[in-house]
């Protein structure tokens, strides 16, 4: 059967490389549940929150970073949730041939250097884009700043390392290799929320 284009979108956006069976699917369905609730309460908390700030101290330019900063620390976190409940529940795992493993971790690490590549990028631009908005001056010194150039690089690196050890992990090639101890997970949700902070503090150097 073909697969929807809403279908597709929901396996790229998840990270799912089989088949969207009934079981993955309903997980998904749950998973997105949960952070619809966790973001709807956090915008309501934010605006309510955002409001104090205007009324008591008349500051827009505070209120707008820690509204900004806010936003972004959600965006990082719900992706963190997004990654642990599909590695929980492996929604995201490859079953291969032992033989096929090898060329299957070279085509997730190619993948992987394209996606820190082009994070790289939009994370250049963007900082471009807030300084030149921020600052309303000359936009051909940004271009060339070496702060905003080494930024993005090691945003690119640390984007680019994250999504290429979490792809290659998904690769099965023995059925024992199933049963995850709780123990191990944990390591790995630490490690991707270490990430995340990393990457959130290079955004919010630039605020």
């Amino acid at each position: 059967m073909k697969e929807t284009i809403s279908t597709k979108i929901i396996k790229w956006f998840y990270g799912i490389h089989g088949p969207l069976d009934e079981y993955r699917r309903n997980e998904l369905n749950r998973i997105g549940n949960n952070i619809a609730i966790f973001l709807l309460s956090i915008n309501l908390l934010l605006s309510f929150i955002a409001s104090l700030l205007m009324l008591s101290t008349n500051n827009s330019e505070l209120t707008l970073d820690i509204v900004v900063s806010v936003l972004l620390l959600t965006v990082f976190a719900s992706s963190g949730y997004i990654l642990y409940e599909t590695k929980r529940h492996h929604l995201t795992e490859i079953d291969v041939e032992a033989k096929q493993k090898s060329k299957i971790k070279q085509k997730f690490i190619k993948r992987a250097i394209g996606l820190g590549i082009y994070f790289a990028i939009v994370m250049y631009g963007l900082t471009i884009l807030i300084d030149w908005l921020s600052n309303k001056g000359t936009l051909i010194p940004l271009l060339t700043e070496p702060s905003t150039i080494s930024s993005a690089i090691v945003s690119g690196l640390i984007y680019g390392l994250l999504m290429g050890t979490w792809e290659t992990h998904q690769i099965k090639s023995d059925s024992n290799d199933t049963k995850i101890t709780q123990n191990h997970l944990h390591q790995k949700y630490w490690l991707v929320l270490f990430i995340i902070i990393v990457i959130t503090s290079l955004l919010l150097i630039h605020r």
